[in-house]
């Protein structure tokens, strides 16, 4: 399973919390999965991917998991560091003074 970015992801956490159903449409524009096949298709598809991946070094597919893990980590991690940075200057500017001079 292959969750999408954020909306993504909270969309499917929506859905799979609340146990509310849907179907493989939505799971495929949600990003919950990455492909959408028939019934007929299923089991080829698994193997096909499957042999796809297990082709590949298995040192390789683990360090490139671990990057993709820590790169959406390491996104928000430098997103909250951005946005506390722009808080502190926005709230140290003359703006701000005026503004919160103006409350008392």
């Amino acid at each position: 399973m292959v969750i999408g970015g954020a909306s993504g992801y909270l969309r499917a956490a929506e859905l799979i919390m609340l146990g509310q159903p849907f179907g493989a449409k939505l799971a495929a524009e949600i990003g919950l999965v990455t492909d959408v096949v028939s019934d007929a298709e299923v089991l080829d598809t698994a193997i096909e991917t499957a042999s796809k991946l297990a082709a590949k070094p298995p040192a390789a597919l683990q360090a490139c998991k671990r990057l993709l893990k820590r790169s959406q980590s390491e996104q928000v991690a430098q997103a909250i560091k951005v946005e506390n940075e722009e808080f502190a200057s926005r709230v140290r500017s003359a703006e701000a003074k005026e503004a919160f001079h103006s409350l008392s």
